[in-house]
């Protein structure tokens, strides 16, 4: 039972994802830019490629996979947790920036699920949303939560 669910779950994503994907050619979407090189719909592309991908390779594992003999349970104290760091990630994030917020957080979520190589964690947790900052900056041209401190970031 909970592999049909899986395989409808994952099935469902992925046509969503081509459906949605497919939508973002129609004529609502075509905008003259404001002397840009990306129209709109740049964004919403990129990300529902991702999104396609991992709901195809989510599908792919569904049809694969055999049933596990056991199932973990749910370890609701570490999805409390987890919880709490993504809203206070979140509420950091409109008051000092996405990356003086995501550094803490990024370092926070690995610890929540039992990571605790501290050198790697912390190098990780450094380069990861410096990454992401400058990639949504410099490539994206789509800035994300300024810190009131550092202008840039």
């Amino acid at each position: 039972m909970q592999r049909v669910f899986e395989i409808s779950v994952s099935a469902f994503l992925l046509v969503a994802a081509v459906l949605l994907f497919a939508m973002t050619f129609s004529e609502q979407f075509e905008v003259p830019t404001f002397g840009g090189d990306v129209g709109p719909a740049f964004a919403p592309r990129g990300f529902l490629l991702i999104w396609m991908v991992l709901a195809a390779a989510a599908t792919y594992f569904a049809f694969r996979e055999a049933m596990p003999a056991q199932h973990e349970p749910v370890k609701s104290g570490q999805l409390l947790l987890v919880v709490a760091i993504a809203v206070g990630t979140a509420l950091a994030m409109t008051r000092i920036g996405f990356v003086f917020a995501t550094v803490p957080g990024f370092f926070l979520f690995c610890w929540a699920f039992g990571y605790r190589k501290w050198l790697t964690l912390s190098v990780i947790s450094l380069i990861a949303p410096l990454t992401i900052w400058a990639l949504f900056t410099f490539v994206f041209e789509l800035l994300l939560p300024r810190s009131p401190w550092f202008h840039a970031l």
